[in-house]
Order: C-alpha cells, then structure tokens, then sequence
C-alpha cells in the first residue's frame, strides 16, 4: 500500500509539473511579444542607421527562444536563420559571421538609392523625413526593401517541398516539373531561385548531380522555353539580385558559375560592382577564381597584369589564363610583352618568383625552354606585332634555324640551294641568328661553312672563334654571295649524287622537259584554262608554298596541272598582281567544279585550304567539287586490299632498302622519304621521290631548274599512281569507287583560327547548358514502321539502327558526310531529319521545324527511340522487329528453302577448289527463273550483287527450314533464338 501511494503521488506530481511549465512558457511567450513591441517601438524613437538596429535585433534574438522572434524581426534574419539550419553544422559559425557582415556593410553600400523603380514610385524619402523625424530613411527603406515575413516563409516551404522530393524520389522529373510550376507563380523567378540556392543541401558539392545544380539548369532551360512567363526583366532582375547570385555560386567552387553567367546576364556594360568579389578572392590568393570571374565578367582592365596574369604563368595554369584574356587585347599584349622580357638573355626568374609571394610555383615549367615556347605560341595566337617582341622573335628564329640545321647535317632531307633559302629567311637581319648560325655549323664541323656565312654576314673577327678565323683567312678572296650549305670533308656524298643525277636511287619524271610550261602572263593564264577545260581529261593537281616558321604568313605560291602530254606551273606570285575575281573564279568553275575532267590531287585538303586562305573569295564555289579524286584516300583501300601492287616484285623485300644493279650501292631511304606520296610511288613503282626541294622558297623569282622539276613530277606522277591504283584493283576484283569524292571538311577553319577568332571575341561558353529547341507538335496520325521515313544525324547512328531493328526506313548518315546531305535527303525523298543541338538548329532552318525532330543527346539510344516513336505516332508491332536489313536498310527479301541455299554454298565450294565452272544443270535453271540467282557464281541476275553465302555456319543449315537474302546487299539472314531475344530487347517499344 505504501509503495502503490508513493508511485501514484510520483505521477501526480509530474502531471502537475507539466501543466504549469506549459502555462509558463504560454506566459513567456506574451511577455516576449510584449517585450518586443516595446523595443520596436523605443527604436522607432531613436535614429540611427539601419545596420545598427539590425545587429540590435539579432542580439535579442540570440538570448531569446528564435521561435518567440521569428514573426518580429526582420524578415532577412528569417532567412539567414532558415539558410544556416540545412547547412553542414561546420558552415554555420562561418555563416552567421558572413550574414554579420553583410548587415554591417549591406545598407552602407545601397542606402535607400538602390531600391527597385517600383519602390522607389512608392516611397517619398523627403516626406517620410518631415513626418518621421527621429526614423532613419534608409531603415524604412530597407524596411520596404526586403519584403513581407510571410513571402519569404512561403519560399520557405517551397524549397522544403523540393528537396523533399529530391531526397525521396529517384525519378527526378517529377521534381523539376513541380520547380516549374514554383517558377510560374513566383513574381521574380530570378530572387526564388536565389534563395533556393542559399537553402539548398548541398551547395557545398562540387558535382553537377546535385539539387542545386539542378534547378540552375532547369531555370536556364525555363528562361527559354515558352514557359518562361518573365516579362518586365530588367525591373526583376536588378544588379543586387546579380550580385547575390554571384556570391551564392561562388561561395565554395565554380561548378555552377557559366550556368548562372548565362542566367543573370553578369556581363555586361556596367558591372564594375562586381569587382568586390574578384578582390575577395585575390586577398586570398585564389587566382582561379578570379581568372574566371575577371575573363567572364570582363573585368581584366582593372588589374594588372601582376595580379592576375604573371601568377598564373607561375602557377602554369595556362589554360585559365587564355580564359582570362579572352576578347581583352590589351592585357593579351601586355601578357606576351611580359614573357618577352622573360626570353631575355639573362634575366632572373629566381628574382620575380621571390617579389611576387605566389603559392604553388611550378618551378619547373619555367625554365627558358617552356616559356619560349608559350611565348611563341601566344604571340602567333593574339597576333602581335614583331617589332613589339624582339626576344620572342629571335627565340623563334633559334628554333627554326636548329630544325634546319637537322634537316640538313642529320637527316639530310633538304636540297643545298633549299637549305640556303631557308636559313636566309629564318636568320634576316638578327645579329644574334647570324651569331648562332655560325656557332651551331662549328659544331657540326663544318668551320667551312660558318666562315662562309660569317663573310656574308660581314660579322667581325672577334665575335668569331679560333678555327672560324682561320678558315676567314683561307677565304678572303672568295665571293660574299650566299654560301654553298656544305662543305669540307663531309660534302662528297652530296657531290657524288648530284653526279649521278640520283636517277638510280629515286624516281624520275617520264616526260620530255620542253612539255613543261611556266605560265606567269594573263594569256598564258587562259590559254591553260582552254586546254585543261576540255572533255575527258583526267588532270594531276598539286600545289607549293613557302614554309613558315612563325614570322610571315604563308600564301601559296605555284600551281600545278599535269595532262598526260603537258604541265602547267601556274605562277600564283606572278598572276597574283595580274588577274581579277574574274579570272580566279574561271579556274574554280572551268575546272575544280568541271565534271567533265576528273581532277587527281594528293592530300587535297591542304591544297584547298591554302588556295582558300590565299583567295579567300574562292571558298564558295570550290565547296562543289566535281569528280575530284584524293589518291590518299584512295590508296588506302586498295592498299588495305591488295598483296602487292607490283606484280613483278613478288617476293622482293624493301626493308633494306633498294640496290642499285650497277653500283652495288645499298641506299636507305630517309624518313621524309618513306611517308606521303614518296612511300606510295614507291609502292608503286619501287622508287621514292626526291623530296629535297619540298622545303623551298618557292616565292623567290625565278625558280631553280631543280624546283621546276620537283614541282613537275609531283603533279605528273599523280596521273601514273591513279593508273596503278585501277589496275591494280581491277586485278584483284575489288568492289571499290575509284573516284571516291573529296569531302568539304577543308572548308572548315583549322583549329588555330578557330582559336584565335576565340581569343579576339569573347562568346559565352557553349559547354554549360543549350537550351533545347522546341519540336513542333506533329499532326498526323498513326503509321506503320515502314510509312516512317528518316535520315539520322552521323552523331545518332546508335538511334538509327534501333529504328532500322524496328522496321522503320533510316538512311543514315557516315562521320564523313555533311549536314547537307540530311537537307537534300529530307527534300528530295520526303524524310523526317532526326538530329540534335546546333546541326538540329541549322537543318531546321532549311527545311521548317515540321521536317525536322530535335532528340535529346544526352538519353540512351533506347530512350530517344521511345521519344522519336511517340512524337510521329508509329505503331511497332512484333513482326516489324527485324525487318529491315541492317546492313544495307532494305526491306526487300527473299525467302529461299534450306536445302537450296546448301546447295548453293556446296556449290561454290566445289567451284574455288577445280578453279572452273561445271556444266548448267536442271536446278541451276530452277535457281535462275524462280528465284532470278545465278547458282554458277551465287550472284543476283539482275543487280549483279554476290550473295553472301559463305557467312552462314553449317550446322545452321540443319536446324532452320528456310533463310532470308536481302536482295539490295546480298546479306544472308535466318531465325533463331536471336529473334526472341531481339523481341525481348524492344519490348519497351512493343508496348507504347
């Protein structure tokens, strides 16, 4: 009993506790309202500054329950507390500070002057002054400012409701689409998305698959869908919403910050209020961030070069430092001007890493070597003036006169008068090239050489050496002209060839020299033009420049054309000044885009490019070609395919070289030769080219015999190669096109002046996001696979052979084709174009959306089929599955018993192993009128096409009734266990 009275006392007790604590905290909760609305109320007594009665607020509130303030204080401490609750419990000390200072300097720096047009239309400072004498303006401000309580609570629940969403579902859809329906109702989308990215989870990921990153991406692809319901931007979007967001992106890494570039338009005219956020992180010595932000923003003329750049070049984050100088010349020259001084003899970059305090200096990129050559490259792509860099020219030049000295004395590739050529334009006037020349020959040994350069320098003795000297001496009669590349003990294999005319050793030209023409009149120009215009011919096209070794521009300078009795050197240099658009555009019309010739070329895409670059206007009509050949191409299918395309050299070996009969001189050839068109003449023939005038100056006037020749036989050989090539797959029966068109990739910029026009003019990064153009809504009505007609883009042949799998007519394009191709097959066979991203976009302006079908690049090739079937309305059925050849996309087969198609394979076997044909017997005549296949060469009668009839296994022939041959291509087909499966495979399509 006494027990049971001291447990039920115990209970009562704590009944009684609980009650009266309730009332007590109901009571705390009147007295701190009341408490508050007295303070309220004292403060709008007093004046003072806003920030102060802001740190005021947050004072009481830190000593008093949040929950008994929240309906009082200012509704940014709401948001600062809701912000500070989802994040990682590290951040929140952090974040508190920040939210601190930011009131400390937030209404400082705006004051009432940065209210938005509609506030400021509302709120009469001077007269809210006259009544409210002892209230701050910018209080009151600030007040209207920053909103209603219950707007921001309501945002609250918003951002609450989505990462709900995100966390729950693994479909992450149904999230964005609820977001889109936020953005709709929300009245500035911009600021809505702003607080989302304060409360979100996980802003502090450095990953694209997070929450935050989401909505900036769906909010970018909102913007520019018709969804996007934003009308008065330029009131919503106003530069403290720019700068939040700016900061809210870049508060732990930059994975979001292109996205939000592009979404709150951060550059523009204007945005110097930005820099506060550059100079943060420089003070933390975060170049990346500022490089980013600086080149983005636009922003790099208010550093110097010490601040952003030369760190880093220190830190050899190269990359981010083009980035940073994007669209700015200015700094672009006075960043080479800096590695300029840097290339200087005897300059100290122990002395520069030790005044800047950079962190992280990688110093061994920067030894002289690397910042050479970073200086060189730089130059060449911002396009600075010589004049301007001096160290950096006389760098390049050092670079260009040892490749020649290689080129000469270790691989002796060049030609002696083309070895002077060169050396003369790469050393110019530079007293320290001419130096270096006559140093580098004394090491090779040749102190001949260099006192021969050193008299036509006129350089004086005592910058010369010793042996130099003594060998100047033994000179002092000789000529100053140009001296002859080689000499001393080494030059008797030089002198030993140019005896024998190196007939023996390399290929030679077949034609008489009087057959060739140099042609540098205006007459002669259309006196070619006459000839090579004519009817039938097949024409050898080559073409020659001065090479360039970064300090002139290259223009091409010969042309040849080679008939199989003539050859025409068209004197580019010459004609230049003599011909107009007129006479430039009759070569391109008369002849490249002539389909009554075949043109024969090597390479051909250089030559184009060059002519291109040189007559820039040419670009339009030499993009339609006609029968224009590549041997390259060409080669290298029948090369893949033939034994040997020398029949009469079976079993002779080219690994050590040729033997001349008569010499016994065994020569290996150098590895200039045995590349390019040199290795396949002598695949062809047995004997290279001399490629010794290759590195020419082939804009000095006049030519040298041994250029016109070399120039010669590189165009005529082409029409002996192309001789050799069909006959040679003639022999071998090969299926292949021998006058394979040339495709229009040359007519692309190179990727150097894509760079440079990307360094010039500064472009939002395209890698962020592309807004997904719109489909239009397609209004026919349902259809079969095979009323589905289409051409795939060469970037989704994995969609196109899965609609191919379902029976749906695809033509698809190969990598080597051109957009065009799919407008002409849309226009011309009455196609749907499937294609995507910028192609989708220029097709589209072409042939109107309703032809055209945008498919998402990013879905698996499963998936976009889905889309593309729902989108047209097509109906698959089990047996459209395999319908199709896949090979040739022909949907027209024939339906042969098994015991024929053995036959027919036992056939062809027996045939190969007697090397005859038997007699044409009854079921040979039953072949050819049922089923219109000749059995004697397993081959359709009408289109000639081979069956492919050694492809099938033979146990195969005993488990099925019947095969399937695709009549277009020949490919043999049956069913098997792979028909389930295939089924099985497209079962998602089967149940749309």
């Amino acid at each position: 009993m006494i027990v049971l009275f001291i447990l039920m006392s115990t209970l009562m007790r704590k009944y009684i506790s609980g009650v009266c604590r309730i009332k007590t905290s109901n009571k705390a909760v009147q007295v701190c309202e009341t408490q508050l609305n007295a303070v309220n109320s004292v403060l709008k007594e007093i004046t003072f500054e806003d920030d102060q009665r802001a740190l005021l607020i947050l004072e009481a509130r830190n000593r008093e329950n949040h929950n008994l303030l929240d309906s009082h204080c200012d509704p940014r401490l709401c948001f600062q507390r809701s912000y500070t609750s989802n994040r990682r419990p590290e951040d929140n000390e952090w974040s508190s500070l920040q939210f601190n200072n930011k009131l400390k300097s937030h209404h400082k720096a705006k004051k009432f002057g940065a209210m938005s047009g509609e506030d400021k239309s509302n709120f009469d400072a001077e007269a809210f002054k006259e009544a409210n004498p002892k209230v701050s303006v910018g209080w009151a401000a600030s007040a209207m400012r920053s909103g209603d309580e219950k707007k921001i609570q309501l945002m609250k629940a918003k951002s609450d409701h989505l990462q709900e969403m995100w966390q729950e579902r693994k479909d992450k859809v149904p999230v964005m689409n609820q977001f889109r329906d936020y953005l709709k109702e929300s009245d500035n989308p911009y600021s809505f998305v702003v607080f989302l990215l304060n409360d979100s989870h996980d802003l502090h990921v450095h990953k694209t698959t997070t929450y935050s990153y989401a909505v900036c991406k769906e909010f970018c692809g909102w913007l520019f869908s018709s969804q996007c319901n934003v009308k008065n931007k330029n009131q919503v979007l106003t530069p403290e919403i720019k700068l939040d967001a700016l900061s809210v992106t870049m508060r732990y890494h930059t994975v979001m910050f292109q996205l939000v570039l592009k979404i709150y338009e951060l550059r523009h005219q204007g945005n110097g209020y930005m820099l506060p956020e550059i100079k943060r992180f420089l003070e933390k010595k975060k170049y990346n961030e500022c490089a980013l932000l600086a080149g983005h923003l636009g922003l790099q003329d208010h550093f110097t070069i010490d601040e952003i750049a030369v760190p880093l070049i220190l830190q050899n984050k190269l990359n981010l430092l083009e980035t940073y100088l994007r669209g700015n010349s200015g700094q672009q020259m006075l960043v080479v001007q800096f590695l300029d001084r840097m290339c200087e003899k005897g300059y100290n970059i122990n002395n520069l890493v030790s005044s800047m305090s950079v962190p992280d200096v990688k110093m061994s990129h920067l030894q002289k070597k690397s910042i050479s050559k970073l200086a060189t490259r730089l130059a060449k792509l911002y396009e600075i003036p010589n004049d301007l860099i001096p160290n950096i020219v006389t760098a390049r030049g050092l670079g260009a006169l040892r490749f020649l000295l290689y080129k000469r004395y270790i691989e002796n590739s060049m030609a002696a008068g083309s070895w002077e050529d060169m050396v003369e334009n790469a050393v110019g006037d530079n007293e320290t090239l001419q130096l270096e020349l006559v140093e580098q020959l004394q090491c090779y040994n040749d102190a001949k050489s260099a006192a021969k350069w050193a008299n036509f320098y006129k350089i004086p003795d005592e910058k010369l050496s010793h042996p130099v000297r003594e060998e100047r001496k033994r000179l002092a009669e000789g000529p100053t002209s140009a001296p002859a590349a080689v000499g001393g003990e080494e030059s008797w294999e030089d002198e030993l060839m140019s005896v024998d005319g190196m007939d023996a050793y390399y290929y030679k030209l077949n034609l008489d020299p009087s057959s060739i023409q140099l042609v540098d009149t205006k007459e002669k120009y259309h006196e070619c033009i006459s000839r090579l215009s004519r009817p039938g011919l097949t024409i050898g096209v080559d073409s020659e420049w001065k090479p360039s070794f970064g300090n002139t521009t290259q223009r091409i300078a010969l042309m040849q054309f080679a008939t199989s009795d003539q050859i025409f050197l068209l004197d580019m240099i010459t004609l230049h000044s003599l011909l107009h658009k007129s006479d430039w555009f009759l070569l391109a019309n008369a002849l490249f885009c002539n389909e009554e010739m075949i043109k024969l070329g090597y390479g051909f895409d250089s030559d184009l490019k060059m002519v291109v670059k040189t007559y820039p206007f040419l670009k339009e009509p030499l993009t339609h070609l006609k029968r224009t050949v590549d041997l390259e191409k060409l080669a290298a299918k029948v090369i893949d395919k033939a034994i040997n395309l020398m029949p009469d050299t079976v079993g002779d070996s080219d690994d050590e070289g040729l033997e001349d009969k008569d010499s016994g001189v065994n020569v290996k050839f150098q590895a200039v030769e045995q590349r390019g068109l040199s290795e396949l003449v002598r695949q062809c023939f047995g004997k290279p080219l001399n490629k010794g005038e290759q590195m020419s100056d082939w804009e000095r006037r006049p030519l040298r015999n041994t250029q016109i020749q070399y120039a010669a036989l590189d165009a005529f050989v082409l029409l002996e190669v192309y001789e050799r090539l069909k006959e040679t797959a003639k022999r071998e029966k090969m299926e292949i096109d021998v006058e394979p068109p040339v495709t229009v990739k040359w007519s692309k910029d190179s990727k150097l002046d894509r760079m440079k026009a990307k360094a010039k003019n500064y472009r939002p990064p395209k890698s962020t996001f592309t807004p997904k153009p719109e489909t239009t809504a397609y209004l026919g009505s349902e259809m079969e696979p095979g009323q589905f007609r289409v051409v795939v883009d060469s970037m989704l042949q994995g969609l196109g052979r899965q609609l191919r799998n379902c029976g749906v007519d695809v033509q698809i394009l190969n990598y080597d084709e051109d957009h065009q191709k799919a407008v002409q097959a849309a226009m011309q066979e009455n196609r749907i174009v499937l294609s995507s991203g910028t192609p989708y976009q220029t097709i589209c302006s072409k042939i109107g959306a309703e032809r055209c079908y945008n498919v998402d690049n990013t879905l698996p090739a499963k998936e976009q089929i889905v889309g593309v079937l729902q989108h047209f309305k097509v109906k698959v059925k089990k047996e459209d599955i395999l319908s199709r050849c896949q090979v040739c996309n022909s949907d027209n087969f024939l339906q042969i018993p098994s015991k024929d198609v053995l036959r027919m394979s036992e056939k062809a076997e027996n045939m190969k192993r007697s090397h005859g044909a038997p007699p044409r017997d009854s079921w040979d005549e039953h072949m050819l009128t049922t089923y219109q296949i000749n059995s004697r060469n397993t081959s359709f009668v009408k289109t000639g096409v081979d069956i492919r009839i050694d492809t099938i296994p033979q146990k195969i022939f005993s488990i099925v009734d019947s095969f399937y041959i695709c009549v277009k291509c020949g490919k043999i087909f049956w069913e098997g266990p792979h028909m389930a499966s295939a089924c099985e495979q497209f079962a998602h399509v089967l149940n749309l």
